[in-house]
């Protein structure tokens, strides 16, 4: 869908735009944002007991705009503020260096690479295997698992689930290797 459609989409109906972008989760907060703060005021002016108080009514449309013109705000940003060609090849620049470091055994320039590829796109199942193994190469386990966990959950084609196993059983090993030790 073409941009200022999706933007006007939006207007009518807070979180649509960011559905039609894929962006489901973060539209669907947006749409139940509003509809709860809808509620809430229709509840407050229609209900038996006295209205509520001018600056309780302000303060719930305030609300309510806020929602509104974050959603609005955050969509023209994604439609207007972020090349998609830039930020994948972003991406995948931090990913290959990210790689590269690891192979040299560069642990943390390689936690930082792989970092990064997380900021540019938070749900990369790859990128959150090969964090894992740098840090539990480097000894910090117990964030090395939850990457683990996050790749699994990510990886929609369970690409990584048999190695992920390993590692975290690798990895809990070592762990408690440590705490032995320690």
């Amino acid at each position: 869908m073409k941009k200022l459609p999706t933007l006007l989409a939006s207007l009518v109906l807070p979180g649509i735009g960011h559905i039609l972008r894929s962006r489901i989760a973060v539209g669907v907060a947006f749409f139940f944002g509003v509809i709860v703060l809808l509620n809430i005021l229709a509840y407050a002016a229609f209900r038996a007991v006295p209205a509520p108080s001018g600056r309780r009514a302000a303060l719930l449309v305030g609300g309510l705009c806020l929602v509104w013109l974050g959603c609005q705000a955050h969509l023209a940003y994604l439609l207007y503020g972020v090349d998609p060609a830039k930020h994948t090849e972003r991406k995948e620049r931090a990913f290959h260096e990210g790689l590269q470091h690891y192979v040299r055994d560069e642990l943390t320039d390689a936690i930082r690479q792989f970092e990064d590829v997380l900021r540019i796109e938070p749900f990369d199942h790859d990128a959150y295997f090969y964090l894992g193994l740098c840090l539990s190469k480097a000894g910090i386990y117990s964030r090395a698992i939850r990457c683990f966990k996050k790749c699994v959950e990510f990886d929609d084609e369970r690409k990584w689930a048999d190695d992920v196993a390993e590692e975290i059983a690798r990895a809990r090993a070592a762990r408690k290797a440590k705490t032995k030790t320690g």
